[in-house]
């Protein structure tokens, strides 16, 4: 029997010190392969991104009515799971953003983006995105030890436009640990005033996961507010 695709050594490798260019490596060696692995593990972030955009969209007090044009962000696009599940919506003012060039190729052949733009999400300014550029900013699965460090959650805070959603996913083993700076970079810009937190919630993420750190997440919700 033919053994299942997963998730690449490189990415299993990542951790809190790895260089952006290791991320940039797995993501680029996987994108062949990726909607197999996601199939493979069970993988649930793309959806749980979706769900938490629905909710939010059915909320007024959350977000306001929503029109089918408004402006959206899929960070961390990858083959376009989550562009999709919106076009399936009606949702098609969507830009897509990912590390690796290999994955966007492919999301590009599935008619689902208006702009593609290749880089890294990181803790500096991304110039070729404007601030409060999006009405909503959709992360699945990319705030993570070994992927980006914590002030990437303020430049995609940055992107919203006051008044937006910033939505996304991530694993618990990067959100726990307050050594990170994940969790605490997220409190830092609720006292600031910077966004309202509408939903957290822990959910699991792989329903067979290789690694049992990779199982569970939090689905977190913030409405901008400046």
């Amino acid at each position: 029997m033919a053994k299942k695709v997963g998730y690449n050594q490189r990415f299993l490798n990542l951790t809190i010190d790895s260089p952006v260019e290791e991320s940039k490596l797995a993501y680029d060696e996987m994108a062949p392969v990726w909607d197999q692995i996601m199939d493979n593990q069970g993988y649930k972030g793309h959806i749980l991104c979706v769900e938490g955009f629905d909710r939010a969209v059915d909320s007024t007090e959350v977000f306001a009515n929503p029109q089918k044009d408004i402006k959206i962000l899929d960070v961390g696009a990858g083959t376009g799971a989550v562009g999709e599940m919106l076009k399936a919506r009606g949702f098609t003012n969507v830009d897509a953003l990912d590390i690796s060039q290999e994955m966007l190729n492919l999301a590009a052949k599935r008619g689902l983006y208006k702009n593609f733009i290749c880089a890294p999400l990181t803790d500096t300014r991304m110039e070729m995105i404007d601030t409060a550029e999006y009405d909503v900013v959709l992360c699945a699965g990319v705030i993570v030890y070994g992927q980006v460090k914590p002030g990437a959650i303020e430049e995609c805070a940055r992107f919203v436009k006051p008044g937006g959603l910033f939505i996304f996913s991530i694993r618990c083993d990067s959100y726990d640990p307050i050594d990170y700076g994940f969790s605490s970079t997220c409190q830092k810009l609720e006292e600031t005033g910077k966004w309202r937190l509408a939903l957290k919630e822990k959910r699991e993420l792989h329903s067979n996961p290789v690694e049992e750190r990779l199982r569970y997440c939090y689905l977190i919700t913030y409405k901008v507010l400046q």
